[in-house]
């Protein structure tokens, strides 16, 4: 199950995706957009990431897969 967590504030879905990035999601207007885990804007219509929770999904996780040995 992919990395995700919701927003406290504005409802937003921050989830991890294959590729490392962080989608964004908000669920009243169904509007996406995927940014790198700095919030850094790669594509979609939402243009505006919380820097913290983007951060918190997508960097810590690309750590975690870092220490685990290729196969």
């Amino acid at each position: 199950m992919p990395k995700q967590v919701t927003h406290p504030l504005t409802g937003h879905v921050y989830r991890l995706t294959e590729d490392g990035l962080v989608e964004v999601t908000d669920p009243k207007t169904g509007a996406q957009g995927i940014f790198d885990f700095q919030a850094r804007w790669q594509s979609g219509e939402l243009r505006h990431a919380d820097l913290q929770m983007a951060g918190w999904v997508g960097r810590l996780a690309q750590r975690r897969s870092a220490r685990q040995p290729e196969e």
